[in-house]
């Protein structure tokens, strides 16, 4: 391919030289109804320089195609990387939603005094520990729900004089760091 290449830029530049060396006859043309008188070399020159603007056409055409095919190739590949990543920043959410949710199970476990049960199903007022009724709802839904933003709401105002004590000291311990 690169000898045959080779070989047709040599025939060019030989046909040429050999058409602007020896063509000294007369020539015209008519372009757009006008008659212009010139040499042969200067028709062959003009034949030219007509068929670098054609390549030159052809080259910028292609350039923008291909330019286009690349942007939109681009453009497919920030769509599907963009795809990933929400599903992949959806997949973490849905994880973290649930381990607030254990957490928040586990805090309301924890932090419940120990007289103090729930059966499902049933309602109790043991008040042993606070002045609280315990209801028959879910124990993540008794201190804490969501707002429909993912935000946690808590709905417990009246906090036992020990849960203040234990929040104080906690606040407290977390200003010292």
């Amino acid at each position: 391919m690169l000898a045959l290449g080779l070989l047709f830029i040599l025939g060019a530049v030989a046909v040429t030289a050999g058409a602007i060396y020896d063509g000294g006859e007369s020539a015209s043309f008519e372009l757009f109804g006008q008659t212009i008188g010139t040499t042969i070399s200067g028709v062959f020159m003009a034949g030219f320089a007509t068929m670098l603007v054609f390549i030159l056409g052809v080259w910028m055409l292609m350039s923008s195609m291909s330019r286009g095919r690349r942007k939109r190739l681009e453009r497919k590949q920030t769509k599907a990387r963009q795809r990933e990543s929400v599903s992949q920043i959806e997949a973490e959410r849905a994880q973290l939603r649930a381990e607030n949710e254990q957490l928040q199970e586990r805090l309301a476990h924890e932090s419940r005094p120990a007289g103090e049960t729930a059966v499902a199903g049933t309602r109790s007022t043991d008040t042993t520990s606070t002045d609280r009724p315990v209801t028959d709802r879910p124990v993540s839904d008794q201190s804490t729900a969501t707002d429909g933003n993912d935000r946690v709401v808590d709905h417990t105002t009246d906090l036992t004089s020990r849960e203040e004590e234990k929040a104080a000291t906690t606040s407290a311990r977390h200003r010292e760091i």
